[in-house]
């Protein structure tokens, strides 16, 4: 008997360290409600719609809609500990390596979509449009409905992409998914053998029924306009007004076309203010939001607001000093 009851309490100690672990807590901020609600348990899953939460073993778990969830508490395996830490740190590469294994050992579908999205925050950072897409295409395979979907890694401007960057793409523009054909088609849109096509592809991805694919289709052809040609007043103010109907968590790629096209038409200060969204509002993806900042400062030198520029490129040296643009603007600040 003794040794039954030892097993009995050996097995609530176990269950109850099991429950420990398990104690997921989710802070929803309810619409009928003035102060958030916390809820405690085991979280079954999270996509773009809802989350699952079970708050007591023997019960089902209930669903909450993701637009209420205002934060995610969960313990995380020692790998994707160790890689938000290195992240911080600006080791990036690093990082990459630590997300990866956490993404092997991780068991919770959910949790696994989080460094799935992380790693293409880390691909963004370093130009790494391999590493960045194919990690998204499994983001968006887990869950089309992904509150990540701002993560696309797409091409807004010209960029140096890799060999293995253009023949990835090629392959993701050949393919059945929607979001690898729009992913390819950015990054071969002023490749010299396959920037026709992308072209094409871009076209037909305009009338999609995705509502976050047609419109990013649509704008990724403004980069003709931007890059190669005259966009008049007209063409801006219908290009604004576009913007401000996308969910703001995709409108940086967008507005940064729109910063440069009224810099474009000489009317620097509206430029500047454009393009410092995306390093003051959404920098998810890094290297444009260098670049934006960057061009963001060469438009207020343009009116004599030099102070104000020489304080935007001091922030690229400071805040993007691993990329290529804070040598530009170590340049600048040195004139």
């Amino acid at each position: 008997m003794r040794r039954l009851r030892n097993l009995s309490c050996g097995f609530c100690l176990l269950a109850a360290a099991a429950a420990a672990v398990a104690d997921d807590k989710v802070v929803l901020q309810r619409p009928n409600l003035t102060s958030r609600l916390t809820l405690s348990g085991l979280v079954v899953d999270y996509t773009g719609i809802e989350v699952s939460i079970r708050t007591d073993a023997g019960e089902p778990a209930r669903t909450y809609p993701a637009a209420e969830v205002v934060e995610i508490q969960t313990a995380h395996v020692a790998a994707h500990t160790q890689g938000l830490k290195l992240l911080d740190e600006g080791k990036v590469d690093e990082a990459i390596r630590e997300f990866e294994i956490a993404v092997q050992k991780e068991s919770r579908t959910w949790v696994r979509r989080d460094i799935l999205a992380t790693l293409v925050r880390c691909g963004l950072r370093r130009g790494d449009y391999v590493l960045a897409g194919s990690r998204f295409l499994a983001l968006i395979k887990s869950d089309p409905t992904t509150r990540d979907f701002r993560m696309i890694p797409l091409a807004w401007a010209p960029d140096t992409i890799s060999r293995d960057a253009r023949a990835e793409g090629r392959l993701w523009m050949a393919g059945q998914s929607e979001a690898g054909r729009l992913i390819g088609a950015s990054l071969l849109y002023d490749d010299a053998e396959s920037g026709a096509e992308a072209r094409a592809v871009l076209k037909k991805l305009a009338t999609s029924t995705d509502a976050r694919i047609r419109p990013l289709a649509q704008m990724q052809a403004w980069r003709a306009e931007v890059f190669g040609g005259n966009p008049g007043r007209l063409q801006t103010a219908n290009w604004e007004r576009r913007i401000n109907e996308l969910p703001e968590d995709l409108r940086a790629g967008p507005l940064y076309l729109l910063g440069r096209a009224y810099a474009m038409r000489h009317d620097y200060e509206l430029a500047a203010a454009t393009l410092l969204w995306l390093p003051l509002m959404d920098d998810h993806d890094f290297r444009l939001a260098a670049r934006a900042c960057l061009e963001a400062g060469a438009a207020l030198e343009k009116i004599g607001q030099h102070d104000e520029a020489r304080t935007l490129f001091q922030e690229v040296v400071d805040r993007f000093g691993e990329t290529t643009f804070a040598d530009e603007a170590k340049s600048m600040l040195a004139k």
